[in-house]
């Protein structure tokens, strides 16, 4: 006797891909919330090598993810804030429309928030994993904090990846990290030497602009979001490494030189002292004050083995022209006039041990 006859397509690649209506249905999921979710988890669609046989023998154009990925989002706790976030909405349209007032403030009280915190320590399982994908996190923080306030997106987003970044940019000056910079027509590249990793991001120009019409916010908002959380943990951790305050201080000499009211030294989430932590021409507050360094301190010397002592003296060499390379303006004082991106160069200036100061 033979076995039961296979059916076409229920077996083989076939079973390994799902298109996006159903799996959009299985998770219960609108089009723009599958899309979220699938952002935030890190899932893609993938393109089967044997379309035609997936597709069921037909040709049409659809887009197939994985079917083991849809199974792991079945499991997501944010599937669940995503539905009571609708139930949400729905009770709100109807309190407006019947316009009791006391229902829509109780409600909008019981708003359905999440963490992402969870899908951090979930993607990136050690911190160096994370400083590796920070790349495009960084690029797009700086973009968002360049945004304008016109309603496109949310001005907490703004004022967020704003902070973000110019946390981000006084640890590249604290830790000296900044290794090179290049202009180009879409902005200014930075690459900066993390612990090891090479982290590589670009700012856009500071030129009047009006928004594109072409582009989807909501799409980058929601990367924007996932990005601001894995940025707000690289930075807490980078700051500890350099045993620096987080949130960022300002050091009591630093404060002193930029003369600092009572109110501006105590209100640290307050717009003035947010912009002087942006003016980047101050040091940061250590958890334990560091002891000035001795300028005639040198470096252990450890007895030559023969067999790698040109190895020795290449590591030697390079740390030199590395140390050399970190205290470029060092002793130096720039004066900046009005015209200049004040922002980039004083970025790069403090980053090389100088000083900058606005003519």
């Amino acid at each position: 006797m033979g076995g039961l006859e296979k059916k076409k397509y229920e077996s083989g690649s076939a079973t390994n891909y799902i298109t996006r209506n159903k799996a959009r249905k299985k998770l219960q999921l609108s089009l723009p919330d599958f899309r979220r979710l699938c952002i935030l988890k890190g899932i893609y669609p993938h393109e089967p090598k044997h379309k035609k046989k997936v597709n069921k023998g037909s040709t049409a154009p659809r887009t197939f993810y994985l079917l083991k990925d849809i199974k792991f989002l079945l499991h997501e706790p944010i599937v669940t804030k995503f539905r009571e976030y609708k139930v949400f909405v729905r009770r709100l349209r109807k309190a407006y429309g019947k316009q009791e007032w006391d229902a829509v403030d109780r409600i909008r009280e019981n708003k359905p928030t999440y963490k992402l915190d969870h899908i951090i320590k979930e993607r990136y399982p050690t911190f160096i994993d994370a400083l590796r994908d920070l790349d495009d996190s960084l690029s797009m923080c700086f973009l968002f904090s360049t945004f304008r306030r016109t309603g496109k997106c949310h001005v907490q987003t703004i004022q967020l990846c704003r902070r973000l970044s110019v946390e981000f940019l006084n640890y590249v000056i604290a830790s000296r990290s900044l290794r090179k910079v290049f202009l180009s027509i879409k902005g200014i590249y930075y690459q900066a030497d993390i612990l090891g990793q090479t982290v590589t991001w670009i700012t856009p120009y500071a030129f009047s602009h009006d928004h594109p019409t072409d582009v989807d916010y909501r799409v980058m908002a929601t990367f924007t979001e996932f990005y601001t959380t894995l940025l707000g943990f690289v930075n807490f951790r980078l700051y500890q490494t350099l045993n620096l305050q987080y949130p960022p201080k300002l050091d009591s000499r630093s404060e002193a030189d930029l003369k600092m009211n009572d109110e501006d030294k105590y209100a640290l989430g307050s717009e003035a002292y947010m912009e002087k932590l942006a003016a980047l021409s101050a040091s940061l507050s250590r958890v334990i004050p560091s002891e000035p360094e001795d300028p005639e301190a040198e470096l252990d010397e450890f007895p030559t083995d023969p067999e790698n002592g040109s190895l020795q003296e290449e590591q030697k060499k390079l740390q030199q022209e590395e140390e050399k390379h970190k205290s470029l303006f060092v002793g130096l004082k720039f004066f900046l006039n009005r015209e200049v991106p004040r922002e980039a160069l004083a970025f790069v200036i403090r980053s090389f041990g100088g000083r900058s100061v606005m003519g």
